[in-house]
């Protein structure tokens, strides 16, 4: 299977995570790493080390019923929003509520303005910033 047909397994009601203390972190609640459990689609998602995933999952932070799953996603992926992406576990439809109806454009611009810096660090399977 290609990454790009396990984007179908980012549906809210299927993404499976936890949050987990980084370990580099001396703050057992004030840092948090989303960690993807399941579905075992979407664990190809994170394993995909192409920049153009982080794209297709922007653009399903359009999708209430896929925007949750979404950055769940790109949290784990980039290391950005896990505080919120914890701070709203169990609670997706107050996420959408509060801050989810906007995540497009916020992810989007970061996007846009990162993506020629960004590297796979096949270490901690997350994207990172060069330079």
């Amino acid at each position: 299977m290609k990454w790009q047909d396990a984007l179908n397994s980012v549906v809210n009601r299927q993404i499976e995570f936890v949050t987990v203390r980084p370990q580099d972190s001396e703050f057992s609640t004030l840092q948090r790493q989303v960690v993807v459990t399941g579905p075992p689609e979407a664990l190809q998602l994170m394993t995909a080390a192409d920049p153009q995933v982080l794209q297709e999952l922007v653009n399903l932070l359009k999708d209430r019923d896929r925007a949750w799953a979404a950055v769940v996603l790109l949290a784990a992926l980039t290391r950005k929003e896990e505080k919120t992406v914890d701070a709203f576990q169990g609670r997706p439809s107050e996420w959408w509520d509060s801050i989810g109806e906007t995540a497009y454009e916020r992810w989007n611009k970061w996007l846009s303005e990162v993506r020629d810096r960004l590297v796979w660090d096949e270490a901690n399977r997350v994207f990172t910033e060069k330079g």
